[in-house]
């Protein structure tokens, strides 16, 4: 039996990025169009080198900020444990072992209301201090505390399939689900 989830940033964002994109380009060509295109037609000077090289690396900087924005990520669970792969900040699949989990939470969380944003969210999440979460949507999460301390979240679309599939395959671990958000 496997539990699968993916999700991403509302793409939506993606207009604010090519927005964001536009303007700096805009104000760019604006500044320094003479100096830039001195040095695209082989006289350069100072400034233009510069010009280039901000054009450049602004560029790049908003394509990976577009490519985060787009992309899934991939949540998968089994007999063995759970894996999360998220590029490009998790290219390869992350894997934890089910003996690693001391228990589960199930709490309902706000992306931007209880943890200031989407994607992965580093920090605290109520009594868990050292947390990463995987938000994408506000919702039903599950909470897994490892034996190291860590906490790891992710967003439950599917709650009852997530349930029964706690049931059958993980009944050892404890499950706080105070809320009954799991039915």
């Amino acid at each position: 039996m496997h539990y699968r989830e993916q999700y991403r940033v509302p793409p939506a964002f993606l207009l604010v990025i090519g927005i964001s994109a536009i303007t700096t380009v805009t104000i760019l060509l604006a500044v320094g169009w003479s100096d830039l295109w001195a040095f695209l037609n082989g006289k350069p000077t100072e400034e233009g080198a510069t010009l280039f090289w901000v054009f450049i690396g602004i560029l790049a900087l908003e394509a990976l900020v577009a490519w985060m924005i787009s992309s899934w990520c991939h949540v998968e669970m089994d007999a063995q444990g759970f894996r999360i792969k998220y590029p490009p900040i998790i290219l390869r699949w992350k894997s934890r072992p089910w003996s690693q989990v001391t228990q589960i939470t199930i709490t309902q969380i706000s992306p931007i209301g209880d943890l200031g944003g989407w994607g992965l969210r580093i920090g605290s999440v109520g009594p868990f201090r050292r947390a990463h979460v995987y938000a994408f949507e506000e919702g039903t999460y599950a909470l897994f505390t490892l034996q190291s301390g860590r906490t790891v979240g992710m967003n439950i679309q599917r709650t009852a399939d997530f349930r029964v599939f706690l049931e059958t395959m993980v009944p050892g671990i404890p499950v706080l689900d105070s809320g009954q958000r799991l039915g």
